[in-house]
């Protein structure tokens, strides 16, 4: 039996304490959150890959967009630009998008801490390795 905290789940990365508070703090139902998140991990695996993705944002991206690496996730920040793109293909309404972006912003805080994050407008995105 798997779970969302085995390593090759897509929601390894987010801690369940996470994904309920922000769920309760933005009105959002904990299981429509979790489908969004699960949702956008397998739109990244799709494409190029995780590692490949990430990668790809550290060769073009203009600012270095990773903050940290563990066995199970990077932690990364980028331009809002990137999320959107997201956003649309994922076809979710804005409460769900704000929700989606915020879970990833609180989740990336407590895994690496706030000062690690940097204050020039870039949003976290945190994505699990497969």
């Amino acid at each position: 039996m798997t779970t969302d905290t085995d390593p090759r789940r897509p929601l390894a990365a987010f801690d369940g304490d996470v994904i309920a508070r922000v769920a309760r703090e933005m009105s959002i139902e904990e299981a429509t959150l979790r489908e969004a998140i699960a949702e956008h991990q397998r739109g990244v695996r799709s494409l190029p890959g995780v590692e490949d993705i990430v990668y790809e944002w550290r060769r073009t991206l203009p600012q270095e967009p990773l903050i940290a690496r563990r066995t199970d996730a990077y932690f990364l920040v980028v331009n809002p630009a990137v999320w959107q793109e997201f956003i649309d293909a994922l076809g979710l309404s804005e409460n769900e998008s704000d929700a989606l972006r915020t879970v990833h912003d609180v989740q990336l805080i407590e895994s690496v801490g706030e000062d690690a994050v940097p204050a020039d407008g870039r949003e976290a995105i945190v994505l699990t390795r497969p």
